[in-house]
């Protein structure tokens, strides 16, 4: 059992990953405590509550080809609480909708043919001459659909997204987000689609869905954890991780928030423990928080290399 602020493993971060982790481990009968500065769980995948309303603070689909995973998720959640629902997606470009995937009629009539005849030159100059560097995703990119539509579509919306110029992203970004995919293949998707496509990621038809939103998920996977004896303690932040060289973590130091983020709303002005520390001593951590926190958060300050 947890002896009062020691246990076995410390979780960082009460989303997907922490949660996930959690649950593995309480099913093995071992002492975890989840640590969470918001007062939510599920991270970026939470659906938040307000006046009888959920709200997703954003979209994720239930979709995976690894049966392991398929069937932890409906371990966590009963059968009944999925829906499966078709999937439709589409991006908003120079003031007009365009399918995605591409369907042919959409594309070329949205585009206009001469823009259309441009993007096929293009893509089969591509195709003639491919970039000599496709190790970052917008030689990947540009290889597979040509640099007419990489500008068009794929640069502005992975610039926005990573935040990093796209000649700066490994390829690998794209290798898990739109695998198996070129212009030729989608193009024979549109002409002849197939029922519930599954070989390309980025082509699926349908998805499962909570029906409460994918906070559903990890709103009963924090539940679960407590009945086998976990713990989740919520707005308590993790400031510092404690270790030793040669010997590894020992402990965390957290500092009460009263919660925060999207979808919690202010800090509860209730509470009058706000900005306290509490410590917690662990054998093991397992860190769900952004690597270059953890690095930031060490005690003592780990080598500079």
């Amino acid at each position: 059992t947890t002896d009062g602020n020691r246990t076995s493993v410390a979780v960082i971060g009460a989303g997907p990953a922490g949660l996930t982790a959690a649950y593995e481990l309480v099913r093995r009968q071992v002492p975890v405590t989840v640590l969470e500065g918001d007062a939510m769980v599920g991270g970026i995948s939470r659906t938040a509550e307000r006046e009888g309303w959920r709200f997703d603070i954003g979209g994720h689909r239930f979709f995976t080809k690894v049966p392991e995973v398929e069937a932890l998720w409906h371990e966590i959640l009963p059968d009944e609480d999925f829906l499966l629902r078709p999937r439709m997606s589409r991006i908003f470009y120079d003031g007009k909708l365009y399918d995605y995937p591409l369907k042919a009629g959409n594309a070329l009539g949205n585009l206009g043919p001469v823009e259309a005849v441009r993007c096929v030159a293009s893509y089969l100059w591509a195709r003639i001459r491919p970039p000599k560097n496709q190790d970052t995703l917008e030689g990947w990119i540009v290889a597979r659909f040509g640099k007419r539509l990489y500008e068009h579509f794929f640069k502005t919306y992975n610039e926005k997204l990573w935040g990093v110029p796209v000649d700066q992203l490994p390829a690998d970004f794209a290798a898990q987000r739109i695998k198996n995919l070129s212009l030729t293949g989608a193009v024979i998707n549109a002409l002849t689609p197939k029922r519930n496509q599954k070989e390309i990621t980025s082509l699926i038809e349908e998805f499962q869905y909570p029906k409460y939103g994918p906070g559903m998920m990890w709103e009963t996977a924090a539940r679960k954890v407590q009945e086998r004896g976990g713990t989740v303690v919520m707005e308590e932040k993790v400031r510092t991780v404690h270790w030793e060289p040669g010997r590894g973590v020992t402990g965390l130091t957290t500092e009460v928030t009263g919660g925060y983020g999207s979808g919690a709303g202010a800090p509860d002005a209730s509470r009058t423990d706000i900005g306290a520390e509490k410590h917690y001593e662990a054998d093991h951590v397992i860190s769900s928080m952004p690597f270059s926190s953890l690095v930031h958060a060490l005690d003592p300050k780990p080598p500079a290399e």
